[in-house]
């Protein structure tokens, strides 16, 4: 059993499962930051040197003892640091990228959430890049000189189990393949760590409410692309759009919250879903959580809300779960928009480029096309090409539905791009390929 045997009512900590604290609501997301500290853990690498200034000194050095004429450095010194070009050389120049926010927390755990979703695995054997004369004695100067040996690598420790097993499995799958095309990777790693923030809070928010009903699974959440008109009359994307995310995100803070309060002194905070699982028809849960709702409604002073002892555990625990929720209702403006606030932040930093305003119809979910792309170019991952309906599914199984018109919208994009070959006008004789 995963619950603590004594349960006692705390105060509000979040710090398993989502990157996001009630005290860094205003923050602004620095994804330069976040994509150098992924690209640390997933080639498992860390930079020896302080920053870009004292890598440039060594590529100095290293030139000066190369060249003829000294009088070429500056050149390539303001071809490739002047201009930041040297961070496009290889993957692992993105290193540098963390260097001036390393002391922001809030970035940090952001980078942390995409490094659990992996696991604690780290991908090995990347496709290298093919380099010039110029950039290959850059590189081995990043290598041989400005990283620290693995041996002095500090050690992470992994303590949360992925609450989305199934997209960890396709980010880890996804990022595989990105790692056989290093410069597609190199242009699209931030577009992916955009991609992934969206898909996994979307999906966290929906399996939130799913939390009784076992381990996650893709929940149905429609988009349209950027580019089509959105109609109130389209069921789909109204009913399992942008109103649902927006209704579920309101539940990621207490959810959250109330899992770690019930776990408190346990080794390991499991994810809800897993606590439910541990508990079911276990009566001595019940009574447990019968007499917490008890305590918990009287700290919080919620009078006005009923309690009432339950008879089985899922059925506490889901009483419990509604206390959590009702505690930010009071009335209290200071206190009730402790969560407002947290799921406003949660939509602007992880959500937002994927949220558009549509007039009449309202915020609408929706893809641009550089998205659709990639997203594409992953589910396709290794294979030539795929039929659409398993690209469908691709996107499916990554938390990403279209209705039938965004579908036909997206084929048509698909033919103008030339990467579409369409042996008849069946669904099924529809193939697309990849574009890299």
């Amino acid at each position: 059993m995963n619950l603590s045997t004594k349960l006692e009512v705390s105060k509000n900590y979040l710090n398993t499962f989502f990157p996001l604290r009630t005290k860094a609501e205003r923050r602004e997301l620095d994804w330069d930051s976040i994509l150098g500290r992924v690209i640390s853990e997933v080639y498992r690498k860390q930079l020896a040197v302080e920053n870009l200034s004292e890598f440039q000194a060594l590529c100095e050095q290293e030139f000066r003892q190369r060249l003829d004429d000294e009088a070429f450095w500056p050149v390539l010194k303001a071809m490739y640091f002047d201009t930041a070009d040297v961070l496009k050389i290889a993957p692992e120049f993105l290193l540098f990228r963390s260097e001036e926010a390393e002391d922001n927390k809030h970035n940090q755990r952001i980078g942390d959430m995409f490094v659990n979703l992996l696991g604690g695995k780290t991908l090995l054997n990347l496709s290298p890049m093919r380099l010039n004369f110029i950039e290959q004695i850059l590189f081995d100067v990043l290598e041989n000189k400005a990283l620290k040996p693995e041996a002095k690598m500090k050690k992470r420790s992994f303590k949360e189990q992925p609450y989305l097993p199934f997209l960890a499995h396709c980010f880890k799958n996804d990022l595989t393949f990105l790692g056989s095309k290093p410069r597609y990777l190199l242009d699209s790693f931030q577009d992916f760590l955009r991609l992934y923030g969206f898909l996994y809070t979307s999906q966290l928010a929906h399996n939130l409410i799913n939390w009784s009903e076992g381990e996650p699974k893709p929940c149905p959440n429609y988009l349209i692309l950027d580019t089509e008109k959105a109609s109130a009359e389209r069921k789909q994307l109204k009913v399992s759009g942008y109103q649902q995310l927006y209704k579920h995100v309101q539940r990621i803070f207490p959810y959250l919250t109330m899992a770690e309060m019930l776990q408190a002194g346990r080794d390991e905070v499991r994810p809800l879903w897993m606590l439910a699982d541990s508990i079911r028809n276990f009566e001595p849960a019940t009574t447990l959580l019968n007499e917490f709702a008890q305590s918990f409604k009287n700290d919080r002073q919620l009078m006005k809300v009923q309690v009432y002892d339950q008879s089985d555990s899922i059925s506490a625990l889901r009483q419990v779960l509604k206390l959590s929720v009702e505690q930010f209702k009071t009335g209290n403006q200071g206190k009730d928009d402790i969560n407002s606030n947290f799921a406003k932040a949660t939509l602007d930093h992880l959500c937002n480029d994927f949220i558009q305003q549509r007039g009449a119809a309202g915020s609408v979910l929706v893809m641009n096309q550089d998205y659709l792309l990639l997203l594409t170019n992953l589910v396709i991952g290794s294979n030539e090409s795929l039929r659409l309906n398993e690209l469908i599914k691709g996107f499916n199984q990554r938390g990403v539905f279209f209705d039938k018109q965004s579908q036909a919208e997206i084929v048509q994009f698909y033919e103008r791009i030339g990467n579409v070959e369409r042996m008849s006008d069946s669904g099924d004789a529809v193939y697309v390929r990849k574009t890299v």
